[in-house]
Order: C-alpha cells, then sequence, then structure tokens
C-alpha cells in the first residue's frame, strides 16, 4: 500500500475547516478536532488499548495480535475511524487510506464530536474526567506498580478488576450516595413510617411496628443497606483485605475507564447513526460546492454502501442509527407522530398523513441530546420501523448436503424482535448481579445475587470470576444464581436456585432439590 504523500495530505489541511464550516451550518457543535494521520499499527494498538497510550495488560496484548492478524490475512479490520471523547477530541487517520476516504473519516468525525459534546450520557461522562489524561499518567503509575510488587501481583490485580468492572448500576446518571449516608436515610424514612402508625387513634398494628423496629436495627449494621450493583466501588469501600493503596488505584482506575465507556455502550446506537447522518450531509455538500469531484463521490458513495450494509451476524449500528434518524425526519416533517396518529385505525395513514411540520430536524436534535439506545428503542422502533429497516433475528445453520454454513432468518415477526432489541439495550449481554450482603456468615464474607433474566452463567466465567473477587475480598465468597435442568431431549423442565462459593482453595456449589412440578423447593439459601 502507499504511504500518504505530502500533496494528499496538504489536501487534507485545505478541506478540514470546510467540512467544520458545514458542520456549523447544519447546526452542530463543533470545536478544534486533533487529526493524525497513523500507521495501520498505530491504530490497530489504540483499538487494543483503547486510548492513544494506556497501561499494560497482557489482554491488550491478546486483542492487538488477534486484530492485527485480522488485518494482515483478511484485508479488513482496520476501522475507517477512531475518536476519542477527550479535551481537545482526537481522532486518527490511516495513512494508507485513500484520500477521500479519508475526508469521510473527518465528516463522520464532527458528527461524533457534536454527538459527544451534546449528549447528556456522554457529556455525563466527560465531565467527571478527561480520561485520555488519566489513561496517559495510568500508562506511568503504572509500570512503576509491575517493577515495584511484580508482574504477578500486578496482573493478577488487573484481571481481578476486569472480571466483574461491567457490574454497573442502570442508571448510571444518578448520584450515588455513600453507604453511611444511605443508611441514615432509610433508617429515617422507617423511623418516620413508625411514628405514623404510634400516631394512630384506631389500627395501630403492633406487630408493624416490631417488624419496622427489627429492620431498623438490622439496618444498623447491615453492609450494603440495599443491594449495590457497582460491584468495584463496594470492594474499594469494604474489603477486608485490606487492598494495599496501590491496589486501590489499579482497581479505582479500571472501574473509571469502564464507566466511561459504558456510556458509550449505551449510546452507541445513536452515536453512529448520527455520525453517519453527519457525513452524507458534509459529504453531498462538499461535491455541490465543488470541493470534491464527481469521480471521488463516486468512490465515497461505494465506502458509505459498505459501512451501512446489513449485517445478518450483527447490527449494525450505522444502518439501523441512520435509519432511524431518517424515519424520525419523515414522520415530524409529516406529523406522523403522537397519540392520535398511533391509535388510527386508518389503514393508510403510513403513507396518506402529512400535516406539513416540518419539525424533523429538531426531532432528530432532540433525540440525539437526550436519548440513550434503550430510550430511543422504546419510544421509537415500532412494527413500522422494524419492518422499513428490516431488522431481522438470523442464525447459522448448515446445509446437509453440502456442509455449506448459511445464514437464516430465525424470525421476522416485528413485536418478538422489538422484545428481543429491548431486554438487549436494557442489559446489553451483562448480567445483573448485586452485592447483597458484606458480612455473610456474620465474618465478612461476600454474598452476591444473580438476578436471572433467562439466561444462565458461564460456569468457566463463573467460577474465574468469584477466584478473582476471592483475590480482592481476601475472605470466602458467594454467588446466588440458577441453572436450568433439562429432560433428556435437551429442552428445560424447570430452574433451580444454587449458591456457587469460593474459600479461597475450592469450590462448593450447593443446589435446590426441583419438586414434581419442576420448580425449585426452599432449603434455607439465603443471606444473614
Amino acid at each position: 500500500m502507499d504511504v500518504m504523500k505530502d500533496k494528499q495530505l496538504d489536501r487534507l489541511n485545505k478541506i478540514e475547516p470546510e467540512i467544520k464550516r458545514i458542520a456549523e451550518e447544519m447546526g452542530l457543535t463543533v470545536t478544534d478536532v486533533d487529526f493524525e494521520v497513523v500507521s495501520s499499527r498505530k491504530m490497530i494498538e489504540s483499538m487494543a488499548y483503547r486510548f492513544t497510550t494506556n497501561f499494560s495488560h497482557w489482554s491488550f496484548g491478546r486483542d492487538y495480535d488477534k486484530q492485527k492478524t485480522i488485518y494482515e490475512h483478511h484485508g479488513a479490520g482496520i476501522p475507517y475511524e477512531t475518536v476519542w471523547n477527550s479535551i481537545p477530541p482526537k481522532a486518527y487517520l490511516v495513512e494508507t487510506n485513500p484520500v477521500i476516504l479519508n475526508i469521510l473519516v473527518m465528516a463522520h468525525v464532527y458528527g461524533h464530536v457534536d454527538f459527544n459534546l451534546e449528549n447528556r450520557y456522554m457529556r455525563n461522562a466527560s465531565d467527571y474526567m478527561d480520561l485520555a489524561r488519566e489513561a496517559r499518567n495510568a500508562e506511568k503509575r503504572f509500570k512503576t506498580y509491575e517493577r515495584t510488587y511484580g508482574l504477578e501481583a500486578y496482573e493478577q490485580t488487573i484481571d481481578s478488576a476486569f472480571s466483574v468492572c461491567w457490574h454497573l448500576p442502570p442508571d448510571l446518571l444518578s448520584e450515588q450516595e455513600d453507604e453511611e449516608t444511605l443508611r441514615k436515610r432509610i433508617i429515617e424514612m422507617k423511623t418516620e413510617r413508625i411514628k405514623g402508625i404510634q400516631k394512630r387513634e384506631f389500627h395501630q398494628d403492633k406487630s408493624e411496628i416490631e417488624e419496622l423496629k427489627k429492620e431498623v436495627e438490622e439496618l444498623k449494621q447491615k453492609t450494603p443497606p440495599i443491594p449495590r450493583y457497582d460491584i468495584l466501588r463496594y470492594l474499594l469501600e469494604k474489603s477486608p483485605k485490606p487492598l494495599a493503596d496501590w491496589q486501590k488505584d489499579v482497581v479505582s482506575t479500571i472501574r473509571e475507564q469502564t464507566r466511561f465507556f459504558e456510556h458509550q455502550k449505551r449510546c452507541k446506537l445513536l452515536n453512529e447513526g448520527w455520525a453517519t447522518y453527519t457525513h452524507m450531509h458534509i459529504m453531498r455538500r462538499l461535491y455541490e460546492e465543488g470541493l470534491i469531484t464527481p469521480e471521488e463521490h463516486i468512490e465515497y458513495s461505494k465506502f458509505h454502501s459498505k459501512v451501512t450494509q446489513p449485517s445478518t451476524k450483527t447490527l449494525n449500528w450505522y444502518n439501523v442509527g441512520l435509519k432511524l434518524y431518517q424515519d424520525l425526519v419523515y414522520r415530524w416533517d409529516r406529523g406522523m407522530h403522537g397519540r392520535e396518529f398511533r391509535e388510527s385505525k386508518d389503514p393508510d395513514k403510513w403513507v396518506t398523513v402529512d400535516k406539513n411540520e416540518s419539525r424533523g430536524i429538531e426531532k432528530i436534535f432532540e433525540v440525539r441530546k437526550n436519548y440513550s439506545d434503550r430510550m430511543a428503542v422504546e419510544e421509537f422502533f415500532d412494527e413500522a420501523f422494524i419492518q422499513d429497516a428490516e431488522i431481522y433475528l438470523w442464525s447459522e445453520q448448515m446445509e446437509p448436503r453440502t456442509g455449506e454454513i448459511k445464514q437464516i432468518i430465525t424470525e421476522e415477526d416485528a413485536k418478538n424482535i422489538r422484545r428481543v432489541l429491548k431486554n438487549y439495550f436494557s442489559l446489553y449481554g451483562t448480567p445483573v448481579i448485586t452485592v447483597e450482603d458484606g458480612n455473610y456468615n456474620h465474618n465478612r464474607e461476600l454474598y452476591l445475587e444473580h438476578e436471572f433474566t433467562g439466561q444462565e452463567l458461564n460456569p468457566t466465567f463463573e467460577s474465574g470470576a468469584l477466584e478473582n473477587l476471592y483475590y480482592l475480598w481476601g475472605k470466602p465468597v458467594h454467588l446466588e444464581t440458577v441453572e436450568i435442568e433439562r429432560d433428556d431431549n435437551d429442552k428445560p423442565k424447570g430452574v433451580r436456585k444454587l449458591v456457587h462459593s469460593y474459600d479461597g482453595e475450592s469450590h462448593t456449589i450447593e443446589k435446590d432439590e426441583l419438586d414434581a412440578n419442576g420448580t425449585a423447593k426452599e432449603n434455607g439459601f439465603g443471606h444473614t
């Protein structure tokens, strides 16, 4: 491949201000962007390490080798763009990309920059730290930890933090109270409840009062007072091990990086869709103003089509996100929204309604500012949109005669697809696990609970996570979960509760028994 020449670099330097100008004219929030032309190797490194510079860990090297192998043997694997929500925003352009592709990338990046500056979730992520700067600082500190405390302790601490770092609160925008403040507030609420019952002239329920008093006394000692979703934060605050200062720094840094990327994950569909919508508009304007040639516009169109091509293996964020914004513009321009429209029985309403409201652009700016992917799916992924966007569920099936693996549609009912999408965008594949008791057995053992939503935990990951938790906690750890019992034909016949424990040396699993109806009997599993 040819490395970028000075003439090509000069072209990019001259056209970037024009891209920025058009973005401003579109109404986007813009700022100076630090574009850097890099090699494919540097781009792969940024993908593996998450930032331009970050602390070292074997998993980053593994990811680098994987991406490098895909790129070298399949000609794929290099992203068209990588942009960091830092101060100022930074983006990479690959030196071997055609000039028109890098022009497309710059237009796409300006869409990301606007989304990152304006979306409430992305603003929340950047408000609490400049993560790119923090990652550079972490690299220096972590190198010192590795030299001082040894590779084994260093990597074991990182492994342990990585194993549970994605278990975060469902609402990332909620204020997180410290344990003592929360305990005090709950006790005050229950105490006021007791006083309210005692003031009754009639129907004083003494048993209810006694129960509330008992709960208040238990709350004074219970940790946590209510279940905690943020497992790493609880470990940092309450680990009886105790953790060394350098370990706390490692765990805290991983937690902060994860929280940052969790915001991005929860807006990926809207963010990529917005950047794609933006680059389409900017590239059209560049062509209309004669800033790119007809030949370059044709070449750009090929790249754009490749990016937005529907996928049978996964949800193409660029494709579906773009279609969502286009659908919103269409509907809000014509007044095809609201309760009256939804409840209309007119079978032709999708083609006949046009109130000429012209509010489409206003609506998509509102969505990019205030919505997460979950909110967008809940509100806008109705049956009509799912059908128009041609969203299906696919699976692989082998052709018996030839052995060829084919992708086939396994679900095309819009109602079922919407249900699957809502579930996915609620949890993003991460099991819901909470800290229920940090003083289990009155011995400061850790008791976690898995909220079963229809899918079992992976036994291998489960065992590894408990061992890693033990490393950070220093006392036995327990996980309450479930397993699905199956008949001889591998069909589910019931669900039983189990408690998986690890004490630093061995794993034990206690299970409920199933009754005749396939329902788990209670046998005392729980927490004190």
